[in-house]
């Protein structure tokens, strides 16, 4: 088994940590970063390009023959990243600093590149898909994300506990003070109704039985089942329903 390096993603991470540049189209990180041209780039380079480089090397891997691992994942480097970026948004949410924004996009676009190169989607609709949503459902999305490698627990409703589906979302959603039922099928039941290629980042994805959160790029988050933990993966080939839990 060899490893397999995303140049690309790197070089993409070069630029937003160093140089400054952005490549998620957020419409507030654009203002800012023309008005805040010399800002705290070097905060946490080196933690966050650590980061980066090893999802690239130990996660991304090609199996001999040239067939890929599974694509998905519950990878700490991401759940960390996801971290930081949530002590930024509640860095920023207290002091409303446009620095604060920028640190906060900037750990939100990077928790969305290393997901994505993890799942092999493209970065810049993950990134985009993030950030074009309102701050509520980013940290509904974080929150999850915050979760990954987290155990499966039945009726589990906190890290400490482990999550069984619906519990993950109680959990997530209730971090951006968002209340929704405790059981799968209330929850989306409470939902407003989404049509597929209209879901958005945060939204609620169900089939029977099970309840995720989508995440853009035909992708979601989720506590799967006993014996396995959260975890990113490909929405399933099946029928689907989406729900909007923020706007209900």
């Amino acid at each position: 088994m060899t490893f397999h390096y995303d140049r690309v993603t790197i070089t993409s991470l070069f630029l937003v940590l160093v140089l400054g540049r952005h490549p998620d189209g957020d419409p507030l990180m654009n203002h800012f970063s023309n008005t805040h041209t010399t800002l705290r780039r070097w905060t946490r380079v080196a933690s966050t390009i650590a980061a980066a480089l090893a999802v690239s090397v130990s996660l991304v891997l090609v199996a001999p023959g040239g067939a890929q691992a599974a694509r998905r994942t519950s990878a700490a480097p991401i759940a960390q990243q996801a971290e930081r970026a949530l002590d930024a948004l509640d860095r920023w949410q207290r002091t409303q600093d446009p620095a604060d924004y920028i640190a906060y996009a900037r750990n939100r676009g990077l928790t969305a590149t290393l997901t994505a190169l993890d799942l092999e989607v493209s970065e810049r609709e993950l990134s985009e898909a993030w950030a074009h949503v309102d701050i509520t459902k980013q940290e509904a999305v974080l929150a999850a994300m915050s979760q990954l490698g987290v155990p499966y627990e039945y009726y589990g409703m906190t890290p400490e506990t482990g999550f069984d589906c619906s519990g993950l979302l109680l959990w997530a959603f209730g971090l951006a003070d968002v209340a929704v039922p405790r059981v799968s099928r209330d929850q989306i039941r409470s939902a407003t109704p989404v049509e597929r290629a209209e879901a958005q980042a945060g939204d609620l994805v169900y089939y029977p039985g099970h309840i995720s959160m989508y995440l853009g790029a035909d992708t979601m988050v989720h506590s799967p089942n006993t014996g396995n933990v959260v975890e990113v993966v490909h929405l399933p080939d099946r029928s689907l329903q989406f729900g909007d839990a923020v706007s209900a």
